[in-house]
């Protein structure tokens, strides 16, 4: 096992306008949410932090006006941050949109010492489901979604995939799911790869791949490991198959770009959890890159939220501010300009995807994991423990 150092993140960065919306690329905002403003209650209009609004929703509106802003913690990114602020602003002047973009590990400290403080600065969460699933919720630090959806767009759930919103966590209220992007299984070197030749990922252990596969590393948060967590929990795989890929004298990056170049420069000629959409725009620059199809392969691949998560807050400190907001993020437009900042696909069946890169969409009559859901994210903490004891030291 290698592990590569440092690729650089201004080379990861360069080239690739939708780069930004990841996670693990992109530069933490340097906006710092404000402390909680006490603005006069208006007629018919929620105290801070209930979940009930009297009165019409143009009270609900009027009310929001008031408070005068939303604190949000969101991805990191300038592209997706403007996605999921500017156009807000724009339709609602009068409401700022206080955003925060730190790495996601710092998110749940940051709510924490709020909580533990008696302090209610942020409204809304923005992020994966292993924040909110796995350190916020059995905090204590956010509350049901649902009694926050009462604008006209946010309770008209005929326009989502299935008819209805889509919860990760098992009660199916604390952590609502509205983007979707599948994992494509690997990119490789058209020029050293003959697709047709693999129809499993149990194909991948055969010697003659061995040294010649780079990975995400899967020790840390991102595809690299969601991809170890998908062949884990897969009941046609498991762990004897992760732990012969582990074997595999895989050449281990902490970066998207690097691996993608070693794909492209034909070093190493498939590359394992790296960017589709890094992929996307290098392959549409000229680099050989190929994304191999989840259908191809007898198990599938998975389809994750990446980051597009939503969470309440306890106790929101601008409870209609944040009823406004959540209305428009899951209006048309605003699902638009959040999947162009962010390169994801929205779940709301009338938002445009021909912007989008192909691999990364979810295709009918194909069956996918949803490693997003609750089941899968709580193997998380064994599959930590199985990567130490069986992942080659670097």
């Amino acid at each position: 096992m290698k592990l590569v150092p440092g690729y650089g993140l201004a080379k990861a960065l360069a080239g690739a306008g939708l780069i930004s919306l990841l996670a693990a690329c992109g530069a933490a905002s340097t906006a710092t949410p404000s402390a909680p403003s006490s603005p006069p209650a208006a007629a018919g209009a929620a105290s801070s932090g209930s979940p009930q609004a009297a009165g019409s929703w143009d009270d609900t509106v009027a009310a929001a006006k008031k408070e005068s802003k939303v604190v949000i913690l969101g991805p990191n990114g300038s592209d997706v941050q403007q996605g999921l602020t500017d156009p807000f602003h724009r339709k609602y002047p009068q409401i700022d949109v206080n955003y925060d973009g730190p790495p996601p590990p710092q998110i749940p400290p940051k709510l924490l010492n709020e909580q533990a403080a008696g302090q209610h600065v942020t409204d809304l969460v923005i992020v994966g489901t292993t924040t909110i699933l796995l350190d916020l919720r059995p905090a204590g630090a956010i509350v049901p979604v649902p009694p926050y959806l009462t604008g006209p767009e946010s309770k008209n759930e005929s326009k989502w995939m299935g008819g209805k919103f889509d919860y990760a966590d098992d009660a199916g209220q604390y952590n609502l799911a509205f983007g979707v992007r599948v994992q494509i299984p690997f990119i490789y070197n058209p020029s050293m790869v003959q697709a047709s030749d693999i129809h499993s990922w149990k194909d991948l252990l055969d010697p003659k791949w061995k040294g010649k596969m780079a990975m995400l590393d899967p020790r840390q948060a991102g595809a690299g490991q969601d991809m170890s967590l998908f062949l884990f929990t897969n009941p046609k795989l498991g762990k004897d198959v992760l732990k012969g890929l582990y074997s595999q004298n895989l050449i281990l990056s902490r970066d998207d770009r690097q691996v993608l170049d070693w794909v492209g420069q034909g070093k190493y000629p498939i590359g394992i959890g790296a960017s589709g959409v890094i992929a996307y725009e290098l392959q549409k620059k000229g680099l050989p890159l190929e994304f191999f199809p989840s259908e191809q392969l007898a198990e599938g691949s998975f389809i994750t939220t990446s980051n597009a998560t939503i969470g309440i807050h306890k106790d929101p400190p601008h409870p209609n501010a944040l009823k406004v907001y959540l209305d428009y993020l899951l209006s048309q437009e605003g699902q638009t300009e959040w999947s162009k900042g962010s390169g994801l696909a929205s779940r709301r069946l009338d938002v445009p995807r021909d912007f989008l890169p192909p691999g990364i969409l979810p295709k009918d009559g194909v069956t996918y994991q949803e490693n997003y859901r609750e089941q899968f994210q709580k193997s998380k903490d064994e599959l930590q423990a199985f990567i130490k004891d069986n992942l080659p030291a670097s």
